[in-house]
Parts: structure tokens; sequence; C-alpha cells
């Protein structure tokens, strides 16, 4: 059926940039086509079983009028009171408006259209949480960066895996889109509709849950600026791009790597240890033997004074010393922001020392959730901070990040400090708003738990040739 025969009289090119032709004929577009949210369509919606068709199911409210529409089954619009067809929200929403304001030439259809009573917006922000269409690089226009990572280009029409899941980040994307729908149609929003200023809020609401954050060049930051944001990513340069050598070398036990992994794995939100170990002078090596989760919140200031007392207390009685720290970053590419950048140099600087003493301090970023790809295995970054090589008034700049290189050391069995330090911090995290959900799907038919246990099948000790590992941590998270 064409647009004559669909009664398409209005022009409907500047209603909706979102809206294509729905009928029958139409042909199927690839879903990568509407990553962006243009193109989607009502047909599109009632083949995932978002909305169904039905009598009366569309409603518009304009101006203290009110109008109903019947849902086809084709995923067209029929308003019964003119016995007409629409193709898309935006055609019968601007037709309905010309009727009562007929200076009205323009509007978004998915904002002003409701399926039973919701906004046609939040219906399809919905669909985009549900078929995980958080393409987020695709929708601002850039992807992560992550160089010489798994993280995938905005180009990449690979199927991307689900963020993780939390009683926080369900009760953050219910708040934004009730949010979105207590907005009124008063004037002020008329006029944005007359500017054409019609957007998904999918991508915002998810947008604001999972930001994408652009990995800036070191050479691009210049002089330290308020205008730059703190949490802004900055690659890390190699010793080899620098023409330098490795100061120290380093050495990490599969039992820490562990360790942290588990720990970053267990929540959205962002968490931090610390890390001990020997630091030989003579030899220039750097070796981390136990990894010392923080179990308190970022914020709880006074909660950090005790854990830390205890972590020090603890490295002390093993005859170790603190070496390094390690944080996470949830759903964003493992390479410093600018914060970090500027915390490791405070900690290089407290730590080094005078005269024969110097010892180093070295960071580890882990990201166990690769919103861009299929990735199991969390990625993990060491860093180092070197001076502003700028000659003149180098404090007014930003030290560089710069990747080090680290051999990990397997441990011949699982200790029994480990298993205890696993078990706690899964008491730590459980009934918290920020857990993540391992059963839920994560990519294909893979849950949350699968990708976990397969992160850490890398960093078994020797003596984990069977499943008792994977037990326990079935045990722990079911």
């Amino acid at each position: 059926m064409d647009r004559v025969e669909a009664v398409m009289k209005e022009d409907d090119t500047n209603s909706d940039a979102e809206s294509v032709e729905s009928s029958p004929s139409s042909p199927r577009r690839k879903r990568s086509q509407f990553l962006t949210g243009r193109g989607v369509t009502l047909r599109m919606l009632m083949e995932d079983g978002i909305v169904e068709a039905g009598e009366g199911v569309l409603s518009i409210d304009y101006l203290g009028q009110k109008f109903n529409a019947d849902l086809l089954d084709d995923g067209r619009i029929r308003w019964t009171e003119e016995n007409m067809i629409f193709n898309s929200p935006s055609s019968w929403a601007i037709h309905i408006k010309k009727l009562v304001n007929p200076h009205k030439r323009s509007g978004c259809g998915w904002s002003s259209v409701k399926y039973k009573g919701q906004k046609l917006d939040l219906v399809k922000s919905r669909w985009f949480c549900k078929l995980n269409l958080n393409k987020m690089g695709l929708r601002n226009g850039h992807g992560d960066g992550e160089s010489g990572s798994d993280y995938g280009s905005e180009d990449d029409e690979t199927e991307k895996p689900n963020p993780p899941t939390s009683d926080f980040i369900k009760e953050n994307f219910k708040n934004l889109e009730e949010d979105k729908e207590k907005e009124d149609n008063d004037e002020e929003k008329e006029n944005k509709e007359n500017e054409g200023l019609c957007k998904s809020h999918s991508g915002n609401v998810l947008s604001s849950i999972f930001p994408v954050k652009k990995v800036e060049q070191y050479s691009s930051l210049g002089k330290r600026s308020q205008d730059i944001p703190s949490s802004t990513l900055v690659e890390c340069k190699s010793f080899k791009s620098l023409g330098k050598m490795q100061p120290f070398t380093i050495s990490v036990t599969s039992n820490s790597l562990l360790l942290i992994d588990f720990h970053c794995h267990l929540t959205t939100s962002e968490v931090v240890g610390y890390l001990a170990g020997k630091w030989d002078p003579t030899s220039q090596h750097m070796s981390v033997l136990q990894a010392y989760p923080c179990k308190c919140r970022l914020e709880d200031k006074e909660g950090a004074k005790k854990v830390e007392g205890e972590i020090q207390q603890s490295i002390a009685l093993r005859g170790l010393q603190l070496v390094g720290w390690y944080h996470s970053h949830p759903c964003t590419a493992a390479h410093p922001t600018i914060q970090d950048i500027d915390s490791q140099m405070d900690y290089q600087v407290r730590m080094k020392g005078e005269g024969n003493t110097y010892q180093p301090c070295l960071a580890i970023i882990c990201n166990p959730y690769n919103l861009q790809r299929a990735v199991k295995e969390s990625t993990m970054r060491s860093f180092w901070v070197m001076p502003s090589p700028e000659v003149t008034d180098p404090e007014k700049h930003y030290g560089m990040p710069v990747n080090m290189s680290y051999s990990c050391q397997q441990d011949m069995f699982l200790t029994q400090d480990v298993l205890v330090e696993l078990k706690s911090l899964v008491e730590f995290y459980r009934n918290t708003p920020d857990m993540v959900y391992f059963q839920e799907n994560w990519h294909s038919e893979e849950t949350f738990l699968s990708k976990l246990k397969d992160s850490l099948a890398k960093k078994f000790p020797k003596d984990q040739t069977d499943d008792r590992l994977f037990d326990y941590v079935n045990e722990l998270l079911t």
C-alpha cells in the first residue's frame, strides 16, 4: 500500500526523523541500522512483543482534547473517527495537531502518542533496554577507544553483551523513565517540537547510567585546566614509544589477580583495594604477592580508616610491604582518569622514600564488563605515572600515564586466605543495591556467572585441574 492509499496527505518529512514506512510492502531493515534510535517503527516493537495490536490502545492528549486510535496488525494506525490510516505515530500526531491548531507544522509523534497510557518514547526505551541496544558509542558518535584491547570501534556491528544489572541500575532506569513520563505537554515543549527537537529518551536514560567515555591522547591535554573533567580517560603511553626502558620489572601472583578480578565483578560500583608484596632494590624487581580488597564504600571515610588500618596490620604480620593499589572501572575502558593519574602520582611521591630507601608504587585498573564486545576475560592494566615531559612549569601539566608490563606467577594452590576473602566479599555485597545479578543473561545463552567463571579460569592455581573452585564460586553466588 503506497502513501496515497494510506491517506497520507500530510507531508511527514519534517514531523519525525525516526519514522519510516511501516506498511507491509516496506523492506525489512537490518537492526544495526536502528542503533541511533532513528528508523524505529511500531511494527518492530510489535515483532519483539513490546506492544500489541488492539482497538483504542493509542491516544493523543492535546490542548485539552483526547483522541484514540487502533494499532493494526501490520503496525499502522487507524483513526476510526475519520476512518483514516497512518503509517507512523508522527503522521497521526501532526494530523491531529493541525486539526486543533492549524498553525502546527511539525512535532515528535513518539512523545505525543501514548500506548495504553504510556508515551511511546518511553515504550521505545524499554525496547532498547530489552534488546540491549545500549550502543552508546554509536549514539554519541564515538566508542571507548581502548587502544590495543578488546574494545570495538563505533563501526563494529558485532552483537554486544548486556550491561551488568543490579537493583541500583534497575531503580535508576525506572526513575529516569518516570521523570521523562512526568514531562507536561506545555507550551515550552510545543516550541521545542516546532524546532524539531525529537530525541529518543532511551538513549538519554541508558547513556546516563552507562556513559560512554572517550579515551583521550595524553598529548591533547595540554596544561591543567578546570575545563577538563577529572573523570576524563587518558590513554597510557608505552615506554617503547617514549624511547625508554621500563624502570623495574614486576611479577603478580595468580591468586592476587584472581581475587582482584572476583572483587571487581561483584558490583556495578567502583571498588578499590591494596597490593602487598616485596620490593628488591638490588634487582629492581617488584613482586605482588597478595591483594587486599577494601570492604567499604568509597564515600565512607570513617569506615575506610578502619579497613585500611586492618589491612596495614595484616600486611605487617605477613612480613610484606605495601607496593600498590587497584581499582575498577566497571563498564569503562581500563585507562586511568585524570583523577587516577593524580592519585597515583601522589602515592608514588609518598612511597618513594629518600636516598637508598626508594620504593615504587604500582597501580592496576580492572575493567570486568566490556560493553562493546562480548569479551569474557576482564581487562587489567598496570600503570605508572611519569612527570610531565614539559621542561618549563611541569607542575602545571598533568603527569603522563605509562603501561607497566608484568608477568603472572602461577601459584601452586589457592590459599585459605583467598577462599575466606572470596566468601567475605560476597557477604559484604550480598543484598546491597549494586550487587550484580549473576543469574541474568550476559550474552547469547550465557549468564553473568558463566562469564565470571571463564574470566577467573585463566587465573587458577596449578592444583585446580577439576571443578572444585567453580563449584565453590557457584555455591557463593547462587
